[in-house]
């Protein structure tokens, strides 16, 4: 991450808010990340999630140690997104990148430490196959539930262009974020 103050300044704070918003009782609680286009939102918000974690595993003013991830984007940017986050954790593993198909299945759950990308076409849909009930449950909403509540892992959403995805699906959005159940939803937009 190159070492400008402004984003410097903007992780620390969105770092401080997370811990925050992890420590209260309820779910659902949001944190819109601002900025303008070509100020590096991707590259801080990878930087933030990756000190994150490194904060919560160090016991610093959370409840929680660990946390689980998704990164909801709209079109191919879900694609962009994870093959920059491989290329950025490859030599820390802080964070580990994970499509659907990428999943540990037999389990069911978002481990610690990992963030499993989406494409928010392929999820707010009510026939799509990431959010259909199945014999296995291997449905989306299973496998958050799975992981907060038999695992007591809480989930942070990072929704990227989140004002994409207000226009025409507002309705559809707001119901697959409340099956989510997330800790935080992290809305990064321009």
């Amino acid at each position: 991450m190159k070492q400008l103050k402004y984003q410097q300044k903007a992780v620390a704070e969105l770092i401080e808010k997370s811990i925050t918003l992890l420590n209260t009782a309820k779910r659902g609680e949001k944190l819109i990340f601002k900025a303008p286009t070509g100020s590096g939102k991707t590259v801080m918000a990878f930087d933030m999630l990756s000190q994150l974690v490194e904060e919560l595993r160090q016991g610093v003013k959370s409840d929680y140690r660990e946390v689980a991830f998704i990164w909801i984007a709209p079109n191919k940017l879900h694609e962009q997104s994870y093959l920059k986050m491989k290329l950025f954790f490859d030599e820390t593993r802080v964070l580990r990148p994970v499509m659907y198909d990428e999943l540990d299945h037999t389990d069911g759950y978002i481990h610690a430490g990992e963030i499993l990308f989406v494409n928010w076409e392929s999820i707010n849909k009510e026939n799509a196959i990431m959010v259909r009930e199945s014999e296995q449950n291997k449905s989306l909403f299973e496998i958050t539930r799975r992981t907060q509540e038999e695992h007591n892992l809480p989930i942070v959403v990072i929704i990227d262009e989140e004002h994409l995805f207000w226009s025409k699906t507002a309705d559809k959005s707001k119901k697959v974020l409340e099956r989510i159940q997330a800790k935080i939803e992290i809305r990064i937009s321009a």
